[in-house]
């Protein structure tokens, strides 16, 4: 992997993470608890309990996406950035910029 791969990988990660950052707070409010004086019907509230489901289960994704992310940040430096978790070979470029989170190849990551 080439420096212009690099650098423009680096970016799509940062961007990524500010993208997140954000998905993970508004995602925050949607999860925090409806309080009792809030006068809903029966079916409403129920909307509610399935819909803060949904986005606790978002929330969570979210996060584990946005650390896997800052750790590829944290590597990119390094030669273990754009190798493989499972069989080490290099993660194919393209595979980074539109997963960049990805730990595998594409060959290990199917299987």
């Amino acid at each position: 992997m080439d420096i212009n791969e690099k650098k423009e990988i680096r970016t799509a990660i940062e961007e990524k993470i500010v993208e997140l950052e954000q998905r993970v707070r508004d995602l925050t409010v949607a999860t925090k608890p409806m309080g009792l004086d809030n006068a809903v019907g029966r079916l409403s509230r129920m909307d509610y309990i399935n819909n803060k489901t949904i986005d606790e289960a978002n929330l969570r994704a979210s996060e584990q996406k946005l650390e896997a992310l800052r750790r590829w940040l944290d590597l990119i430096d390094t030669e273990k950035f754009g190798k493989c978790s499972r069989c080490g070979n290099e993660i194919n470029p393209k595979r980074l910029l539109f997963m960049p989170e990805s730990t595998r190849c594409i060959h290990c990551a199917g299987k």
